[in-house]
């Protein structure tokens, strides 16, 4: 028998046996080693993203000197801006800024950045002193110079780029209003260069009602809109919405054959806890459809409770079941007849009715005054402390007329938070300004013409039995008249988490048009 010792010896005769062989052919095979060089070239060819940018009229600004607000708007009237283009015409979503460029003004004296102000919009919409950019650190772009020999590079325009789309900006260029009278800035000069720069943005999709509607960020659209700094209101509310925004954005729908429009996907309250449901609204701004005419929010002047009121019984009585009965247009009873659609748009289906969301519970809250932002508004609208001790929820179990079928109409923060533009800014406006920094042009809610208002739910916490309205200059108002008070209805309602939205593909059409809108099916009939 061996001993280990002559077995461990072996094993190391054998692994030294192994390494000599892997050294030997180490050897040898480096003999053998050839080299070659490749002839051809490895080509990958990235996804295009060509963007066209021409420009015309370059700004040549003589003479210039600080100008006051009165002088600066005088100017802007009559300026002629740099215009230019910019196309987008590839198949996928880009991200775009637009730079102003600092150079170097090779003159005897420079004029600093800091004195030099910027306004540039869409040509979409009209300019505005909201707008302007002074060139500070506070919107440095060096990071993403263009041009190598470029001082600074400022960020004036961030957007995104549809597929195929093409937007149209005009900028123009002034003196800051405090750029200091002394004699270094006597004579100077400021350069500079618009600069531009996209790359390929991923989509983002919401998911409304089973149809998959992109995202946007600028324009007309459905917007995100996040409830995670929401103050009184608790962490169920912080669930973020999805809203359609701007001018005229493609949110039309057919419901109760007829042509609807849809608001959002937002938050509301149910026996289970905030939920989010679709919520349209019937409005009076589609051509060829009857308008729903005027009426009083209530015909007992003392009251502002939503649910003991004369239009809470109107749409949710004879317009809910399509029948004639009274409505009130001033302070007389008169006979509207919702069975017929003849004079009066037809009350709803069968199938309509089946679509509402009836178990959602309405929040009542009041707000003291329009003197606020669509989110304030937004909280106070869900809060308690509403006028006279009014419920603060419409439901089956606060409704004393027994008339709860779920047809409203829209809170003001839903007006506000239809405003859409290039960076959302007119959601820092206060509701009562909205006519002011083109918040009123960028706002599909604002369809109301002739001097007309229009109601919204929600009233006006104070010694005054009033209730807010959509005003025809475009702002949200608590005054001018009360309750007892003539102005458009606009029903609105929430369908059914079992409602679907389907959209109907057409060769030349977008869906969600008025032409070609979003169609409901519900699952459960």
């Amino acid at each position: 028998m061996e001993s280990k010792k002559d077995i461990k010896n072996l094993m190391l005769a054998v692994i030294g046996v192994v390494i000599l062989c892997l050294i030997t052919f180490g050897i040898t095979y480096a003999y053998w080693l050839l080299t070659k060089k490749q002839t051809g070239e490895n080509v990958i060819n990235t996804a295009c993203l060509r963007i066209n940018f021409t420009g015309e009229n370059d700004i040549s600004l003589q003479n210039a000197y600080p100008m006051k607000p009165n002088q600066l708007e005088n100017f802007l009237s009559k300026a002629t801006p740099y215009h230019f283009t910019i196309e987008n015409t590839c198949d996928d979503l880009a991200s775009a800024t637009i730079n102003l460029e600092s150079l170097n003004a090779e003159a005897d004296k420079q004029l600093n950045d800091e004195y030099v102000n910027a306004i540039i919009y869409e040509t979409d919409f009209h300019t505005n002193l909201n707008s302007e950019k002074q060139l500070t650190a506070r919107i440095y772009n060096d990071e993403n110079k263009v041009l190598k020999d470029s001082l600074h590079a400022y960020a004036l325009y961030n957007f995104t780029l549809q597929k195929g789309e093409t937007k149209s900006f005009n900028l123009l260029l002034y003196m800051d209003k405090d750029t200091p009278m002394e004699k270094v800035n006597m004579n100077a000069t400021w350069n500079g260069k618009l600069t531009f720069s996209a790359g390929y943005k991923e989509e983002k999709l919401a998911n409304l009602g089973g149809e998959k509607v992109p995202v946007v960020e600028s324009n007309d659209g459905l917007y995100e809109v996040k409830h995670d700094d929401l103050e009184e209101l608790g962490p169920e509310w912080n669930k973020a919405e999805y809203r359609y925004a701007g001018s005229n954005p493609n949110n039309f729908v057919s419901f109760n054959n007829e042509i609807w429009r849809i608001i959002g996907k937002v938050n509301v309250k149910t026996s289970s806890g905030v939920e989010q449901r679709i919520k349209i609204i019937r409005t009076n701004g589609i051509e060829n459809q009857k308008d729903f005419e005027k009426y009083y929010w209530n015909n007992i002047y003392e009251n502002n409770d939503w649910t003991t009121s004369s239009l809470k019984d109107m749409l949710n009585g004879i317009y809910y079941n399509s029948e004639s009965g009274n409505c009130y247009k001033n302070e007389i009873a008169s006979e509207c007849d919702f069975s017929t659609g003849e004079n009066l748009p037809k009350g709803l289906d069968i199938n309509a009715q089946n679509m509402i969301d009836k178990s959602v519970i309405w929040n009542l809250g009041a707000s003291e005054h329009a003197d606020v932002t669509a989110n304030v508004m937004y909280e106070r609208e869900r809060m308690r402390g509403t006028y006279a001790n009014n419920p603060a929820e419409w439901s089956s179990a606060t409704d004393v007329e027994n008339k709860f079928n779920s047809i409203g109409l829209l809170y003001p923060s839903d007006y506000g938070y239809a405003s859409g533009g290039n960076d959302r800014s007119c959601l820092n406006n206060k509701l009562n300004n909205y006519d002011n920094n083109n918040c009123e042009i960028n706002n599909w809610l604002n369809i109301n013409e002739n001097y007309d208002y229009s109601w919204t739910l929600t009233n006006v916490g104070s010694d005054s039995p009033n209730a807010f309205k959509i005003t025809y200059f475009g702002s949200i108002d608590e005054g001018d008249g009360s309750i007892c008070y003539s102005a458009n209805v606009w029903p609105t309602l929430y369908l059914k988490p079992t409602v679907k939205i389907i959209s109907n593909p057409h060769s030349e059409q977008e869906y969600g048009t008025v032409d070609n809108p979003f169609q409901l099916s519900l699952s459960d009939i």
